[in-house]
């Protein structure tokens, strides 16, 4: 990226038949050609919504939840450095489900509950004496 635009991308030998004369592009509408899944589509999605987890897994055990970063391991043996990260990685499946569960319980508390229904016709609430007196004590069938 930081060599002038008149270097070619890719070394080319004098005399060559199967190269041509510049350089090839491709216009949108023949990307899906090319990509192995086509961008946008609900298989994109679902491939880049993994990686996107495997990324975070990544970026987490590099600097959030622990330092794994180059150099932080400098005496043990690739044995031991094994174990290691098997028990990191163990941890940090714990601490995932440690803090889904904590969600949904948040989420559960703060459902709102659903108000009764209410039983009855208008005028036995707005009137009960009168109801009662008429002899309609008992509620309608719903």
């Amino acid at each position: 990226m930081r060599r002038p635009k008149t270097v070619p991308l890719v070394p080319v030998d004098e005399g060559c038949e199967h190269c041509c004369d510049g350089i090839l592009t491709a216009m949108a509408a023949e990307l899906p050609w090319w990509q192995r899944i086509p961008f946008g589509t609900t298989a994109w999605r679902l491939s880049m919504g993994r990686r996107q987890v495997v990324e975070s897994v990544n970026a987490a055990l590099k600097g959030t939840f622990a330092d794994l970063s180059r150099g932080f391991f400098r005496v043990f043996g690739q044995t031991k450095m094994t174990i290691l990260l098997g028990f990191t990685v163990a941890g940090y499946n714990l601490d995932r489900i440690r803090s889904y569960r904590a969600k949904k319980r948040a989420q559960q508390e703060a459902k709102p509950t659903q108000p009764k229904r209410r039983r009855g016709t208008w005028q036995e609430i707005v009137e009960p004496t009168a109801a009662a007196a008429t002899g309609a004590d008992e509620s309608p069938p719903t």
